[in-house]
């Protein structure tokens, strides 16, 4: 579409951001923004000689609510300045699609199993109210975390041009769900082929499966330790006996339990995102002045300590090893336990003054031939501290300096003048108590007392108490719910608290519907049902549209029973609907239940801007 790009705002509501990716060959997708609602939405432009069946499977498919499910949110059409064209929108596609995760490893046998039962869960819910998908693939799969979308319900078929009875549309979708467990199996796909025009031209199709003379060649003889159930359900949906799948409920049957869903994770290692390794930095030892070699001595894995006593050995034996590592000989500090921890230790004059005992790994891996080993370190007494200039200058040992006191602001004197401030607020407090009651006593008004009666009769007549004004209760709207009758679907409930939010250009509205006002034939009728914060007399409801006609009904009832209660008035919508009541009534719940709706831009459609009570 020449005329659709990044900004294009759709019937003063849906902006695009960007296109997205669809394998559909009549179909444009985008991803976009409800500027009303402020979230992410799909919309899919849909072309071609089928586009009005897509339409009208996409409305039938909106009635569908399941959280395995992308729930089609509008459909309806715009002219984007080359006539009119259809659109669906839908919630975003999240995650990815069964293609991409095949591309990356074969899954899991029991992931798979939890795959197409999940799937299997969502299209059963669907054939529940009359709706399959019939146009099942690795594309129409999608996998988010722990989570399994089925999309394209609806749309793909009728896009597709595929009509079917619900018996064969039941087993259409049962072989679609096998084969796809197949595929994820294989990376085969056993089911019709899809090499169709329905498709982009440069889609991914899966390689078809292998057959023989019992059709697909069983799971079990491709796939070893496959689950015997997603086995049995292949050999009854790709073989050539009678007994097939009848449903998605006889896979879900077939199926259950399953485990969590979580196919990324049972991917090979080798496709799994590779974590950040640590950085670590080797510090190596100096030798002295007089033994140093010209030149600057090549880089050195880091000294590796023997871990036989658990204690991190002390500076002379680390630099030694470090002396080590560029070919010195470093001398190691012998212990004598005759001469005490007080006294620093003395080099012998050979270095075998210990028994060497194997090391876990060599002084350096870089250099052959570098054998030094680090000899046990005895651990000292309780108590001792190294004495100053213990470190060996000759084998360039680190010595360990204090770290330098931190300069701050000493608390205490701001704590203690605070405290002594408060002392004496508290001081004065306490004197202003205590004499308070010498002080003299506040004079008191002398009141008249009323004359005698001239007749010499006491009055005994108390005046009338007067009755409390109750004040008045204005009623107020608390919530407002959008409720239909049995299991028909709600309208829009998302947007119910647009019609009391004092905002007349916003608008809570229902879907549009076709040819037949009374909701499209698909329920007898909708309702807004208006909660008050509490009870209060209601004598004028005043309801502002875009809509003209229709027939609608207020009655004080609440969502339960939106068509009981009592009829409190009837008519037609207008653009500014008075609705005066013969009396006040004290209601805490209203229902404005539509009969037939009104039409709007030449649609059967309600679009409700703002309803007040008074």
């Amino acid at each position: 579409m020449s005329n659709v790009q990044p900004g294009t705002v759709m019937v003063d509501r849906y902006r695009l951001t960007r296109p997205a990716a669809t394998d559909l060959a009549e179909a444009e997708a985008w991803e976009a923004q409800d500027q009303i609602l402020d979230r992410a939405v799909r919309v899919t432009f849909v072309t071609g000689p089928n586009a009005s069946a897509a339409m009208d499977a996409a409305r039938r498919a909106a009635l569908v609510a399941d959280p395995r499910l992308c729930r089609v949110l509008d459909v309806g059409s715009t002219d984007l300045g080359s006539g009119e064209t259809s659109y669906v929108i839908t919630e975003p596609y999240a995650g990815e699609s069964l293609t991409q995760i095949v591309s990356r490893g074969l899954v899991d046998a029991q992931q798979a199993r939890a795959l197409v039962g999940e799937a299997a869960t969502a299209l059963e819910a669907a054939r529940q109210r009359g709706v399959h998908h019939l146009a099942l693939r690795p594309e129409a799969v999608r996998v988010d975390g722990h989570r399994v979308v089925v999309t394209g319900l609806g749309i793909d078929a009728g896009l597709a041009g595929v009509e079917a009875s619900d018996v064969d549309a039941g087993a259409t979708d049962a072989r679609g769900l096998v084969a796809l467990g197949y595929y994820a199996l294989t990376a085969r796909w056993p089911g019709e082929p899809l090499d169709n025009p329905w498709i982009a031209p440069d889609a991914v199709r899966p390689l078809p499966a292998q057959g023989d003379a019992d059709g697909a060649v069983p799971l079990s003889a491709l796939v070893p330790h496959v689950d015997p159930e997603l086995d049995a359900l292949a050999r009854r949906a790709f073989g050539t006996g009678d007994d097939v799948p009848a449903g998605p409920g006889d896979v879900v049957a077939a199926l259950e339990p399953w485990g969590q869903v979580s196919v990324m994770a049972a991917l090979p290692q080798f496709v799994q995102p590779a974590p950040d390794r640590p950085v670590r930095a080797s510090v190596l030892g100096t030798g002295s002045s007089a033994e140093s070699r010209p030149g600057t001595p090549p880089p050195a894995p880091p000294v590796r300590r023997p871990s036989t006593t658990g204690r991190i050995a002390r500076a002379g034996a680390v630099g030694a090893v470090a002396g080590s590592a560029y070919g010195q000989a470093a001398p190691t500090a012998a212990y004598s336990p005759a001469a005490g921890y007080g006294t620093p230790p003395v080099a012998p004059p050979a270095p075998t003054a210990y028994p060497q005992q194997p090391a876990p790994q060599q002084a350096y891996a870089g250099q052959p031939g570098a054998t030094q080993q680090h000899a046990p370190v005895p651990p000292p007494p309780g108590g001792y501290t190294a004495p100053p200039g213990s470190g060996s200058p000759t084998t360039g040992s680190f010595s360990s300096t204090a770290a330098p006191k931190r300069r701050g602001v000493n608390p205490t004197p701001i704590v203690l003048g605070i405290i002594l401030v408060l002392v004496v607020l508290a001081a004065i407090w306490a004197v202003s108590q205590a004499i308070r009651p010498f002080d003299a006593p506040p004079p008191v008004a002398e009141t008249s007392t009323s004359a005698a009666p001239t007749d010499g009769a006491t009055s005994s007549e108390e005046p009338e108490p007067t009755e409390e004004e109750t004040p008045e209760v204005r009623p107020i709207i608390d919530a407002g719910t959008v409720v239909a009758l049995g299991d028909a679907e709600a309208d829009k409930p998302e947007a119910a608290e647009l019609a009391y939010d004092s905002d007349p250009s916003t608008f809570w509205y229902t879907y549009t519907y076709r040819n037949n006002p009374v909701f499209g034939g698909l329920k007898e009728g909708l309702g807004y049902e208006v909660q008050l914060r509490e009870n209060a007399p209601v004598s004028r409801v005043d309801l502002l549209t875009n809509s003209q006609g229709g027939r609608w009904e207020l009655r004080a009832t609440t969502g339960d029973d939106p068509t009981g209660g009592d009829l409190l008035a009837e008519g037609s919508f207008d653009a500014e609907t008075a609705i005066e009541l013969d009396e006040p009534v004290i209601v805490g719940d209203m229902v404005l239940w539509i009969t037939e709706l009104p039409t709007t831009d030449g649609d059967y459609r309600l679009e409700l801007n703002e309803i007040t009570l008074s």
